[in-house]
């Protein structure tokens, strides 16, 4: 580098401060530090002008257009850097409209400063051409957002969900059955959306029935339909989902939870296209494409003898496995900032920001809901506006797992103390961990109970028994946060 370097920051982070100035001090160039814009704007231009002004935004309200013009004015929009959290872009569209192209995303690193110093060398010549944001950056497209119908939206920012948007895009066009398989709440559903949607079958309806939600006889009247006076209180002709989704698809949510005669008759559509209306003495035929999903392992079911076997290699000509989001928590920051902008406009509420130091603590939870908890957790933020409440709240439920239930020796030991005998001391102790082992796989599965009794090998009736018997209950997180 031919010149020292005059370098303005903007930041009320300590941290940040004390990193700028350490390292750029250390290799000889000047730096100011001032924790508010308007003190930057008092500063600039100044007699001895700054080769760039870096503005931390992780602190600081939602975009200020009025700001950033007045900073862009005074130092030139090439010099301005912003530092901005990942997946926080509410300054963005303001900064691209004034051709503010540097963007950091903190927590910043020495090697962001670096790569800063790195551009500053250049000839002013080659730093004055603009080029793209996400070439700037350093990331080419960091996040893929793609809107679908009714709402939805699929979001890709991890090399894992990208590669999955790649697969479901190759899949779509081709008509055959795909299953998709995760766990609940990782968006199963959106994959299906988005196959329909890229699918030659796009123009006509896409139709979702969850198994899981139906007994078996009221689920085989929704699939299928029935005539006049085929049961009780059936008084006018139904046509099922098939029919609803002719030339069209269909999604059967929670596959995994159908009953075995429904398998069977389920397995006879696939076949040959044809089914028959509840009370009816003639087959329809219909051309649907089926898309299958499930939380529950196959393979298992398929041992445990729950799932047919021939059912699922007929359901499973393509198989797609959405990870949960605590394999891919570089897209929490990425979600929040879209959930709080749906969710504010759904429920007519004012946008609000989310602290660095929250977004930190979310990021470092594993959410086992997935993206169903924590579109719950931002909706409660929205309108409680208690980040330090969020942030508490967090902390604790990541303490609780850290350290677990007690120990069953323990609670043992303690009992054998009291004077019980032998054998109330072991009662005691298989009540404890049956109970601890049930309320874990409750936790797990979203308190979903035909899923916990699946993975607990056990009978559906046999868990409610045993939930009554030891008087477990799911802790549902307070609308209302309380501040400590």
């Amino acid at each position: 580098m031919s010149h020292f370097l005059r370098i303005l920051a903007i930041t009320s982070d300590h941290a940040v401060s004390t990193l700028i100035g350490s390292v750029l001090e250390a290799e000889g160039h000047h730096v100011t530090c001032v924790t508010e814009p308007q003190q930057a704007i008092t500063l600039l231009p100044g007699d001895k002008p700054y080769d760039a002004v870096l503005f931390d935004t992780s602190r600081q309200p939602p975009s200020n257009l009025y700001l950033l013009e007045a900073l862009a004015k005074r130092v030139g929009a090439g010099k301005l850097w912003l530092l901005a959290p990942l997946g926080m872009n509410s300054w963005k569209p303001d900064a691209d409209r004034l051709g503010i192209l540097n963007i950091l995303r903190s927590p910043l690193t020495r090697h962001d400063i670096d790569r800063m110093l790195g551009t500053l060398s250049q000839p002013r010549t080659l730093r004055e051409v603009p080029r793209p944001a996400s070439q700037t950056s350093g990331n080419a497209e960091p996040c893929h957002l793609e809107e679908l119908p009714r709402g939805r939206y699929f979001l890709a920012a991890s090399p894992i969900m990208k590669k999955i948007y790649s697969t479901l895009r190759l899949l779509a066009p081709v008509d055959v059955p795909v299953l998709i398989l995760g766990e609940s709440g990782v968006g199963k559903d959106v994959a299906a959306t988005l196959l329909h949607k890229y699918s030659l079958r796009s123009d006509e309806h896409f139709v979702s029935i969850n198994c899981a939600a139906l007994p078996a006889d009221l689920l085989e009247s929704e699939l299928f339909g029935y005539e006049s006076g085929a049961f009780t209180g059936a008084l006018k002709a139904k046509p099922g989902k098939f029919e609803q989704s002719n030339r069209g698809t269909i999604l059967l949510d929670e596959i995994g939870e159908m009953s075995a005669s429904m398998q069977a008759k389920l397995l006879h559509v696939l076949q040959d296209g044809q089914f028959s209306r509840l009370g009816a003495c003639t087959t329809t035929q219909v051309d649907v494409r089926v898309i299958a999903a499930t939380n529950i392992n196959m393979e298992d079911a398929i041992a445990e003898s729950t799932f047919r076997e021939d059912l699922y290699y007929r359901l499973s000509a393509f198989t797609v496995t959405i990870p949960p989001l605590r394999e891919r928590k570089e897209e929490i920051p990425f979600f929040v900032e879209e959930m709080l902008r749906r969710h504010a406009a759904s429920y007519r509420q004012e946008p609000t920001y989310v602290t660095p130091r929250l977004m930190t603590a979310m990021q470092e939870y594993d959410w086992p809901g997935n993206l169903r908890e924590l579109s719950n957790f931002v909706i409660r933020i929205l309108i409680t506006r208690d980040q330090e409440a969020a942030y508490s709240e967090l902390t604790s439920r990541m303490r609780s797992k850290r350290h677990g239930s007690p120990s069953p020796l323990i609670l043992v030991h303690s009992t054998g103390q009291s004077g019980e005998s032998m054998r109330s001391i072991v009662r005691n102790f298989k009540d404890q961990t049956e109970s601890r082992l049930i309320l874990e796989t409750l936790d797990q599965v979203g308190w979903n109970r035909r899923h916990a009794a699946v993975q607990l090998r056990i009978s559906y009736r046999a868990l409610l028994y045993k939930i009554q018997q030891y008087g477990l209950k799911q802790e549902r997180p307070s609308l209302q946060y309380r501040s400590r």
